[in-house]
């Protein structure tokens, strides 16, 4: 995940997104490696590449008027069209265009003219600036990520996806040989692995669910998907 540092003396590059929760599976597991998520800090020249923004709040403005100059400009060829008018309303109000409710159809169209305020954005006051950990959630958290584990004896993992990713689908994250002979997924929550004191206690206990490919993945899980090879 790319994200573009706007007004802000940031550090840049790929870095781990700190979780407690990894921290204490570790203990739980005994792993002899922990891989830990990432983001990929860059500087403004990336934005248009970028998956989300993290700017100094002052530079909101900055960003809405960006906008507004990429929507009028397009009202020029489509002066009627409702979806660029929508749009026009709602940066003059100084509201980001990923607060304006939009179909699927309409955000399709709305990220081929590269808007920015479209991204998911994190302002932050510089004057006042939180802890890299901290910040760094909050960016993970504001794109709408969430975090499931695997583990395994030799590594224990944390993987990025969108809310509302079904198992099935991050089967595909973890190897595409596993999502082409996926079978079931066994399901863990992590406080109920925390709780139980490690996984064979876990499942003694009757909290490991076998789940089928629509289950939506939940902050948190702990999952082993059952293959064929």
């Amino acid at each position: 995940m790319k994200i573009a540092v706007i007004g802000l003396d940031f550090p840049l590059g790929k870095k781990n997104i700190a979780d407690e929760r990894l921290d204490r599976l570790k203990d739980v597991f005994h792993s002899p490696k922990v891989t830990y998520v990432q983001m990929d800090f860059q500087d403004n020249t990336h934005i248009k590449d970028a998956d989300g923004i993290l700017c100094e709040e002052k530079t909101k403005l900055d960003l809405v008027i960006s906008d507004l100059e990429i929507i009028e400009n397009r009202l020029t060829y489509q002066p009627n069209e409702d979806l660029l008018l929508r749009c026009k309303a709602a940066l003059e109000k100084e509201a980001l265009l990923n607060e304006v409710p939009v179909s699927d159809e309409e955000k399709k169209t709305l990220i081929n003219l590269n808007l920015s305020t479209l991204k998911s954005t994190t302002f932050v006051n510089k004057e006042n600036l939180a802890s890299f950990s901290e910040i760094s959630r909050q960016v993970y958290n504001d794109c709408g990520m969430i975090s499931f584990f695997t583990v395994n004896e030799k590594e224990l993992r944390s993987w990025s996806i969108k809310k509302g990713t079904t198992v099935f689908e991050a089967a595909g994250y973890i190897h595409s040989d596993i999502q082409r002979g996926f079978i079931k997924a066994e399901v863990t929550g992590y406080e109920d692995l925390i709780k139980a004191g490690g996984l064979n206690q876990a499942k003694a206990s009757g909290l490991v669910k076998l789940e089928d490919k629509g289950y939506i993945i939940r902050d948190g899980d702990l999952i082993q998907i059952r293959f064929s090879r």
